[in-house]
C-alpha cells in the first residue's frame, strides 16, 4: 500500500490555509486585535525566515526575542496560545488527510491472514504535554476536516463548526497545572484505545489476522515511581474495568431491546441474569476471577440458546464473547516493572515491612483467586537486568507470593553491558532444566526479552544503539531456538526517533522473522493517540507490520550486520559517548535547554529526575526528559551526533567510504538509519539552538565555542546524508515532508523565543505552554 505524495498536496495546503484563517478570525475576536496584530506579524516575519540566510535568520530571531520581551505576562501568553493552537491545527488537518488517502486505498480492509501476534503495550511516560479535554477537542476537529475532504456537500456548516470549536480551544486550558495522578494517565488511554471505532478494529483484527493484544505499563510499572503501589494498580485495573463494564451493558440493553418484541421468556431471563452478574463484576475485589468466569459462563450459554430458539447468531452478543476473548478478565491486563536491585531487596524485606511491588503481587494473587493472573497481569519486567540472579531473584519472589512464576518474567536489557550480556544471561537461565520447564510449561513456551531503546540510545547514541539491539536480537533469536522456546522480543521503543521511534517501517526493516511474528512494543505518550486516531490509521499500522513479516519470508540466513557499517558505528559512538562525558557539556545543558525547570512541566505522573541525583550528569539525567531537552531546543541531538566527525574520517579513505555506501544496499538497519538520520537533520533549527545559548548564562567563549561545534558536527552530517543517497534533499524518499517541515519549522521559532523568555521570568504557566506548543509542531515531546 502506498500512501506517499512526491510534493505538498493541493487539497491539504487549502484545508490548511481554510483552518488556520478560521483560527486567526478567532484569535482577533476572543484575544483581541492588538494581539491579532502582534501574531500575524510574528508569522509573516518567520515566512520571510524560511528562504534567509543564516545572517539574516539570527536576526530575525533577536528581533522576534526582543518584541516579545516587552510584551506584557498576558499577551505572552495569549500569543504562545496563537502558535501552538496554529501547530495542533496543522497536525489535525495532516491526520486527516492521511486518513483520507487512506480511505481512498480500498486495500487497507485486506488485512492478510498470518499465523502472528500484534501485542501493544501502551505507557505513559511523560511525554504527553496536553491535558486530555484539548486532545479530544482536536480528534473531534480532526473529524471535521476528514469530512470537509470528503465534499459531503455541507463545507459551510462544517467549517462553522470548526470555527465553534476553535473559540472552545482558545478558552480551554491546553496544559495541565497540577501532575496528573496514575488513575488520570489510564483513564485518558482508555478513552483512546476503547474508542468505539478503534476498539472494533481491534476486535476484528483478532477474528481476521491472528491474534492482536493490548496492554499497559500504567498502574503496574513501579520502577522508579514512588506513586505506584497496588493501591494505585487496582485503581487504574478498576478505570479499565468501568470502561468495559459501560461497553457490555450497552450490549446487553440492545439485546434485551430485540427480545422484547418476541415472547421468548427464558431468553429474557437470562439476559436479566447478565445484568445481575454484571453488578456483581462492577467492582473489583478479592477472587474477582470467579465472578468474571461465571459471566463468561453465563453468557456463552445465552448465545447458545439464542441461536437454538432464533436459529441465527446475534452479532451483539458474538460482539460481547469477542471481548470477552480479547479481555478475558474484563480488564486492560498490566505489565508490573521493577528495577533489579528492588527486587532483590524485596526478597529479604519482613512481611510485616513488604516492599510496594511484592504488595502488588499479592493483590494480584488476590484478584485471580484460584483463577489466572495472566487475565490481570501479562508480564514482570526486570529493569537493568544485569545479570542471572536478576532473574533468578525474580523468580525466587514470584515463588515466595504464588508458589510458582504466575506471570511470565521479562528481562529488560537497556544499556549496553546489558545488550552485549544478553546472551550470556539466557544461556545460564536456560540451561536451568527447571526454568527451561516453566517456559513450556506455565508460558506458552514463549521466552520473552524486552530490549530499551531510550536507555541504550541515550548512552551511546541511536545508530550503536540499533546496531547493539539488531546484534542483541540476532544471537537471542538463535539461542532460545536453540533450547526449542519461541523467542517474543519486547521493545521499548517511544514516539521520537532518540528513542526508538520513526515510521514502522524504518523500525521494523531490520527485525529477525520472530520479531515480526509476534510483535510487541510500547506505545508512549502522544503516540498513542497519534497511531489509534481513526480506524484507518490503525488499520495502516497493522498492515505495514505485516507487509514487513511478509518481506522477511525472502530474507535468507541471518541478519547481517556490515562489518563497514560496525566500523563506522564505533567511530560515532565513540565521538557521541566522549561528548556526554564532559562536565562541560552537561553545565551547557543545564543552562541552556529546559531541564533546569522540568520539575515545573506537570507532563505526567512519574519524576522527570532521579530522586538521588545530586549533580547533573549522564548518570542523573533520565531518558526521556534527555530528548525532551534536544527536542525543544530544536537540536536532536542522539540521532546524528558523531555522525559528522566519523564521516571527517572516512573522507580520507575513499576506498572505506565507497564500501560504506555500498552497504546501503545490503544492509536493512544500515539503510533505515540513514532514511531516519535525513529525516532528523530536516527537523534540527541550530539557529534556534543559537538562540537559547546565547540568552543563556554561559560566558560568551563558552556560547561560542558549543555553536561552532555543533555547527562543524551538523554541516558534515548533512553531507554524508547527501553523499550516502546521492541526493541534495535530506529527505529524497519522502519529498512532500520536507516541505511540510519547512511550513510548520518555522511557525513553532516563535514557542521557543518565549520558553526562553519564560525561564528568564521563571513564568512556570507560560513554561509549561510553550513545551507543548513545541511538541506540537515537532510533533514529539521527548
Amino acid at each position: 500500500m502506498n500512501t506517499k505524495f512526491s510534493s505538498f498536496p493541493k487539497e491539504l495546503k487549502s484545508l490548511v490555509n481554510i483552518f488556520v484563517k478560521n483560527l486567526g478570525d478567532v484569535i482577533r475576536e476572543e484575544g483581541g486585535l492588538k494581539v491579532y496584530n502582534s501574531v500575524e506579524k510574528i508569522r509573516k516575519n518567520m515566512v520571510l525566515y524560511r528562504k534567509a540566510t543564516n545572517i539574516q535568520k539570527e536576526e530575525l530571531l533577536n528581533k522576534m526575542y526582543k518584541s516579545l520581551k516587552v510584551k506584557s505576562a498576558k499577551e505572552q501568553s495569549q500569543i504562545a496560545h496563537s502558535y501552538t493552537l496554529m501547530l495542533e491545527t496543522i497536525n489535525a488537518c495532516e491526520a486527516a488527510y492521511r486518513t483520507y488517502r487512506l480511505q481512498e486505498n480500498k486495500s487497507i480492509n485486506d488485512l492478510p491472514r498470518y499465523d502472528s501476534t500484534l501485542v501493544y503495550v501502551l505507557t505513559a511516560h511523560p511525554t504527553e504535554a496536553r491535558t486530555p479535554a484539548n486532545i479530544e477537542l482536536f480528534h473531534r476537529i480532526q473529524s471535521i476536516a476528514l469530512r470537509i475532504l470528503q465534499k459531503s456537500g455541507e463545507e459551510s456548516y462544517l467549517i462553522s463548526i470548526v470555527k465553534h470549536n476553535f473559540k472552545v480551544a482558545w478558552l480551554l486550558p491546553i496544559t495541565r497545572h497540577k501532575k496528573p495522578e496514575v488513575a488520570d494517565e489510564a483513564n485518558h488511554l482508555f478513552s483512546i484505545i476503547l474508542r468505539p471505532d478503534i476498539f472494533d478494529v481491534l476486535l476484528r483484527a483478532n477474528r481476521d489476522i491472528g491474534t492482536v493484544r493490548v496492554r499497559t505499563w500504567v498502574g503496574g510499572d513501579k520502577d522508579g515511581h514512588p506513586g505506584v503501589d497496588d493501591k494505585v494498580m487496582i485503581q487504574c485495573l478498576q478505570a479499565s474495568r468501568n470502561h468495559f463494564i459501560s461497553i457490555t451493558t450497552k450490549f446487553l440493553n440492545d439485546v434485551q431491546k430485540d427480545l422484547r418484541h418476541l415472547d421468548i421468556g427464558s431468553l429474557n431471563i437470562q439476559v436479566g441474569y447478565l445484568f445481575n452478574l454484571l453488578r456483581e463484576v462492577k467492582k473489583l475485589k478479592s477472587n474477582d476471577s470467579l465472578r468474571v468466569r461465571t459471566f463468561k459462563k453465563e453468557l456463552r450459554k445465552l448465545e447458545k440458546e439464542y441461536f437454538e430458539k432464533i436459529g441465527g447468531r446475534n452479532p451483539r452478543l458474538l460482539k460481547l464473547l469477542s471481548i470477552v476473548d480479547l479481555f478475558p478478565g474484563l480488564v486492560i491486563p498490566i505489565e508490573v516493572r521493577e528495577d533489579s536491585e528492588i527486587i532483590a531487596n524485596a526478597l529479604n524485606a519482613p512481611i510485616e515491612k513488604d516492599f510496594a511491588i511484592t504488595k502488588m503481587l499479592k493483590a494480584l494473587k488476590d484478584l485471580s483467586g484460584d483463577g489466572k493472573v495472566s487475565c490481570y497481569a501479562q508480564g514482570m519486567i526486570i529493569s537493568m537486568c544485569e545479570s542471572s540472579q536478576d532473574i533468578l531473584n525474580t523468580h525466587k519472589l514470584m515463588n515466595n507470593v504464588f508458589g510458582y512464576p504466575a506471570i511470565r518474567i521479562i528481562p529488560l536489557f537497556e544499556t549496553a553491558t546489558a545488550l552485549e550480556n544478553s546472551s550470556k544471561i539466557v544461556t545460564e537461565i536456560l540451561s536451568i532444566k527447571k526454568l527451561s520447564n516453566i517456559v513450556t510449561d506455565k508460558w506458552h513456551n514463549k521466552f520473552e526479552v524486552m530490549l530499551g531503546y531510550s536507555d541504550s540510545s541515550k548512552g551511546m547514541g541511536v545508530l550503536a544503539s540499533r546496531l547493539g539491539i539488531a546484534k542483541t536480537m540476532r544471537s537471542l533469536d538463535v539461542l532460545i531456538k536453540k533450547y526449542k522456546h519461541i523467542p517474543v522480543f519486547f521493545h521499548g521503543s517511544g514516539g521520537s526517533v532518540d528513542r526508538g521511534g520513526g515510521s514502522l517501517e524504518n523500525q521494523t526493516a531490520w527485525w529477525p522473522k520472530s520479531a515480526l511474528q509476534i510483535y510487541k512494543a510500547t506505545i508512549q505518550g502522544e503516540m498513542v493517540e497519534r497511531n489509534f486516531s481513526t480506524s484507518e490509521v490503525t488499520l495502516s499500522g497493522m498492515n505495514k507490520i505485516l507487509s514487513n513479516l511478509k518481506k522477511t519470508e525472502y530474507k535468507k540466513g541471518h541478519i547481517k550486520i556490515d562489518s563497514e557499517v560496525e566500523r563506522f558505528a564505533d567511530m560515532v559512538s565513540s565521538s557521541y559517548k566522549d561528548k556526554i562525558s564532559k562536565p562541560s557539556f552537561f553545565h551547557m545543558v543545564e543552562k541552556a535547554t529546559p531541564y533546569s525547570y522540568l520539575n515545573v512541566l506537570k507532563l505526567g505522573s512519574r519524576p522527570a529526575k532521579r530522586a538521588k541525583a545530586k549533580v547533573l550528569d549522564f548518570s542523573s539525567i533520565r531518558a526521556i526528559p534527555w530528548v525532551l531537552c534536544w527536542t525543544q531546543t530544536r537540536v536532536l541531538f542522539p540521532t546524528w551526533w558523531g555522525v559528522g566527525q566519523a564521516y571527517a574520517k572516512y573522507k580520507k579513505d575513499k576506498k572505506s567510504l565507497n564500501a560504506l555506501k555500498k552497504s546501503l544496499k545490503t544492509s536493512f538497519l544500515f539503510s533505515s538509519f540513514i532514511r531516519v538520520l535525513g529525516f532528523t537533520l530536516s527537523k534540527v533549527d541550530l539557529q534556534i539552538f543559537k538562540l537559547y545559548l546565547s540568552k543563556s548564562t554561559l560566558s560568551e567563549s563558552e556560547k561560542e565555542l558549543f555553536f561552532k561545534e555543533f555547527e562543524k558536527e551538523y554541516t558534515l552530517a548533512c553531507q554524508f546524508v547527501r553523499f550516502m543517497s546521492g541526493e541534495k534533499n535530506l529527505l529524497w524518499f519522502r519529498p512532500w515532508l520536507s516541505e511540510s517541515i519547512n511550513l510548520r519549522s518555522s511557525m513553532i521559532h516563535p514557542l521557543n523565543a518565549l520558553q526562553i523568555i519564560a525561564k528568564e521570568s521563571n513564568n512556570e504557566h507560560l513554561i509549561r505552554k510553550t513545551t507543548a506548543g513545541i511538541s506540537s509542531g515537532m510533533m514529539t515531546t521527548g
